[in-house]
């Protein structure tokens, strides 16, 4: 697999870890459309997550674009569908959906900007 599976297999452990902690933290102050959008939002943006990263396989495999357009499209319409789902139900809360969009960037933010800082400082420096 190599460390390009290691590595998305890790970005998409931590924003579903991300939006599982803040969809329980808003299920705990009672706020359950919140955690549904939260949820709802985190999925699509794992499964356009994992479309872009096959698409990019491939895109080293062929050197064709024509196809390029439709996987920017594709991309947007598949973000758009928890969007419309929680402006048409009054259960989901369109916020949180957008938030739980972001699950997957927050993710990478969290990976390559907190979690290696963390691991790269040695136990004598101090640097915080």
């Amino acid at each position: 697999m190599g460390d390009y599976g290691t590595l998305k297999k890790a970005l998409i452990k931590k924003a579903l870890l991300i939006s599982l902690a803040v969809a329980c933290i808003f299920l705990a102050l009672n706020h359950k459309s919140a955690a549904k959008g939260i949820a709802l939002g985190s999925l699509f943006s794992v499964v356009e997550f994992k479309l872009m990263a096959l698409r990019l396989e491939r895109r080293f495999v062929r050197t064709g674009r024509s196809k390029d357009f439709f996987g920017l499209f594709g991309r947007f319409l598949i973000l758009s569908v928890p969007l419309v789902i929680a402006i048409k139900l009054p259960s989901i809360n369109f916020a949180a959906t957008v938030a739980g969009i972001f699950s997957v960037k927050a993710a990478i933010y969290y990976h390559f900007l907190i979690s290696n800082r963390r691991l790269s400082l040695k136990p004598g420096d101090n640097r915080t």
